[in-house]
């Protein structure tokens, strides 16, 4: 019996020894890791709540720039090294970093075309909510923890979603940073939760087979969701149990002396004094802990309340004291805070309140507090109830004094309206400038009968006179009169052509035309000219192109004179060249290449050819003259009929302009021959003819040109007139 009592006590007392040695050791274990878990928490914390700053002033800022984002950057990253970089992405997709310096490969990042982070950017869009994502691969390398969240700009209904702003945390940084990978840590340890998904998330950091081999663990929650962190000795539980065996020699010895019973006595009191020791010190280092925690919260300026239903206690700390301007020996009651409180905020505040008021209740609320000094403070409170191993309620909470937030809101709102008030000015002024200009250019359209009138009124007396008896001096200056009319009427139609084009007052006629007749009536236009410099025209058509297509041959024909025009133009020596082809297998579709061997056309006098009043330089204005206008218009109508106009090559002998305009299919089947006969003048005599005419020069031009010819003319100044002397058949003069 006695030695069965020893072995039994012998086995007890090991048993006993190996639950202590595993719960010191797991002890030991705890705190470390409690240690990592507090500082990671921490960490993220402080940095989240940064970022949730910077959020609220990208949402009175949605045109943020990308200065105005590194320096609100600046004011973020500079004393926080958990941050590796901020990245702004409005419409998902990223156009604002800071520090934009080794993140350039992520501009331009959009999150509806990544696979990867699609699903991550369209959760924080859906929420509304901060999502933590991690750890991810970055597109310009390395692993990191990104915090997603939602900015919304505007209010009420005119709120919307503006983008979404990413905390970026290098993940190597932020292990190394809270010595999660140190060589001096005694314990190993292993973090899972991806994505903020605590005990459901997968691992991502340390040894996967710490979760397996019974770890100590503990939760590191977060503003969304939380990680998990797993825990073991340096090499494994095994690597740290005790060597039983001398132990149970020990016990054998003992037990065979009558002994044993004294010593397992002696053994468990040294282990229980031991464990007592351990004790003391894990309560010192705890004390420690507090004492530390103690100080961040006064340097944070945090202030604190806790409340003890059962004893009614209010505690107050000197922080949230210092917050309502109470002194350290005045009494805090229950119901002094709702005092400071201010009327327009004290029932949204206390109902915030009560509702939290019970086990696991929390709440969150902004309110006004008024000093006794009057001074207005902007207050976040937040707060939560519990029950405590008695079953008594206890309520705890923080007070943050955010007026400086405040007051910089309101001020950013206050400028963001200025620069609203004046871009509307700036709207107006362009409006009011482009009405001025649509004005401008319906008066030039409207002017062309106005402007036209007289100058046919010139011509044609000019015309009249030529056949007159002149001397060779007058002959000359009759010759330059119309020569210098006839460029005059060349700009006037230029300058209105180009005002009925803006005002929208050129239509496109599309009529059935033969091409070849077109083209040709353009080109032997402009032969005389040609033929007068001693240049050659040549013209060739592609094989298969349709002899007869629908289309507006008038401005088919007003484009190619321009083109061909100019060619002849600013050619000296050579020759003009124009193929006709189609594009792209359509046959109507044509291509008009004209080619010349003229003065030729520089790369920057390339790049201003087509604008309006323009031509290479001034000494070409002077040697050759024209408006500029020739290309504009012939360019605006090569676009209203479905094409364009742009040089084909650029070189110094010479140009090359293609034409790309669209044509139809000709209604009509089979070629139709339309012949024109001359009137014989002679068949008019004895006519009687009524002129309806309200302009007295060009009724005199009229009477002029049909002078001779044995007609009886009457005149009518306008269509009344005319008219009434036909119903009355009033008699004819000449």
């Amino acid at each position: 019996m006695a030695l069965m009592i020893v072995l039994i006590a012998g086995y007890y007392s090991e048993k006993q020894n190996k639950i202590i040695h595993d719960q010191s050791l797991r002890v030991d274990v705890l705190r470390e890791a409690s240690l990592l878990q507090s500082r990671l928490e921490g960490a993220l914390s402080a940095d989240i709540q940064l970022v949730r700053g910077l959020v609220a002033v990208i949402s009175t800022e949605p045109e943020m720039s990308q200065e105005r984002f590194t320096q609100l950057g600046e004011r973020v990253i500079g004393s926080h090294s958990g941050i590796s970089h901020i990245a702004a992405a409005p419409d998902l997709v990223i156009s604002m970093i800071y520090p934009l310096h080794g993140n350039e490969a992520a501009l331009g990042l959009d999150y509806n075309k990544t696979d990867a982070q699609r699903d991550a950017a369209h959760k924080v869009r859906d929420s509304g909510e901060m999502v933590l994502a991690g750890p991810v691969q970055l597109v310009q390398g390395g692993t990191a923890f990104i915090g997603r969240f939602p900015v919304f700009s505007g209010a009420g209904k005119s709120r919307r979603f503006w983008g979404i702003l990413s905390l970026v945390m290098n993940a190597e940084t932020l292990y190394a940073t809270h010595g999660l990978n140190s060589a001096d840590l005694g314990i190993e340890v292993a973090l899972r939760g991806r994505d903020g998904l605590g005990a459901e998330g997968d691992h991502f950091f340390g040894n996967p087979q710490i979760l397996n081999d019974n770890p100590v663990v503990l939760d590191i929650p977060l503003p969304v969701g939380g990680w998990q962190i797993a825990a073991r000795p340096k090499g494994g539980w095994a690597a740290r149990q005790i060597n039983p065996w001398p132990w149970r020699l020990v016990v054998f010895v003992a037990g065979a002396l009558i002994v044993i019973p004294i010593y397992t006595v002696g053994r468990l009191s040294a282990a229980r004094r031991d464990v007592i020791g351990t004790l003391t010190r894990r309560e010192r280092q705890l004390e420690d802990l507090s004492h530390r925690l103690e100080i961040a919260v006064d340097i944070s300026k945090i202030g604190i309340w806790e409340l003890n239903s059962k004893s009614s206690q209010l505690i107050w700390d000197p922080n949230l004291r210092e917050i309502y301007g109470i002194g350290p020996g005045d009494r805090v009651a229950i119901g002094t805070w709702e005092t400071y409180l201010h009327p327009e905020d004290r029932q949204k505040a206390v109902d915030a309140y009560k509702k939290a008021s019970h086990a696991g209740g929390s709440h969150t609320s902004d309110f006004r507090i008024v000093l006794a000094s009057g001074e207005i403070r902007h207050i976040r409170s937040m707060g939560t109830a519990y029950a405590d191993a008695d079953g008594w309620l206890r309520m705890i909470g923080v007070n943050l004094d955010v007026t400086r937030d405040v007051h910089l809101r309101e001020q950013l709102i206050e400028t963001n309206s200025i620069l609203l008030q004046r871009n509307n000015e700036l709207n107006d002024a362009k409006l009011s400038a482009e009405r001025a200009d649509r004005a401008k250019s319906e008066f030039l359209a409207n002017m062309s009968h106005e402007i036209r009138t007289p100058m046919n009124g010139i011509l044609g007396m000019a015309d009249l006179m030529a056949g007159s008896d002149l001397g060779a001096e007058e002959r000359q200056y009759l010759e330059t009169i119309q020569d210098s009319s006839h460029a005059l009427l060349k700009i006037i139609n230029d300058i209105l052509d180009l005002s009925r084009l803006e005002a929208g007052r050129l239509a496109i006629n599309p009529v059935d035309f033969d091409l070849r007749n077109c083209v040709a009536g353009a080109v032997n236009l402009l032969r005389p000219k040609a033929r007068d410099k001693g240049l050659w025209i040549s013209v060739s058509f592609e094989e298969g192109l349709p002899e007869r297509m629908s289309g507006d041959d008038g401005r088919l024909r007003q484009i190619l004179v321009n083109l061909v025009g100019n060619a002849v133009k600013f050619t000296s020596t050579g020759g003009v060249s124009v193929k006709i082809s189609s594009v792209g297998g359509d046959a109507y579709r044509l291509l008009i290449e004209v080619e010349d061997t003229g003065i030729g056309i520089t790369e920057s006098q390339a790049a201003r050819i087509f604008d309006r009043f323009s031509q290479a330089d001034a000494a070409i204005t002077r040697a050759f003259g024209g408006t500029g206008l020739g290309l504009t218009i012939s360019s605006i109508l090569a676009k209203r009929m479905g094409g364009g106009i742009d040089l084909c090559m650029v070189k110094e002998n010479g140009s090359c302009f293609r034409l790309e305009i669209q044509l139809a299919k000709a209604s009509e089947t089979a070629r139709s021959t339309k012949v024109e006969a001359l009137m014989d003048t002679a068949s008019l005599s004895g006519c009687r003819i009524l002129l309806a005419e309200d302009n007295k020069t060009n009724r005199l031009l009229v009477r002029k040109y049909l002078s001779g010819l044995g007609i009886t003319l009457q005149e009518a100044e306008n269509g009344r007139e005319a008219v009434t002397c036909v119903s009355n058949r009033c008699p004819i003069s000449f």
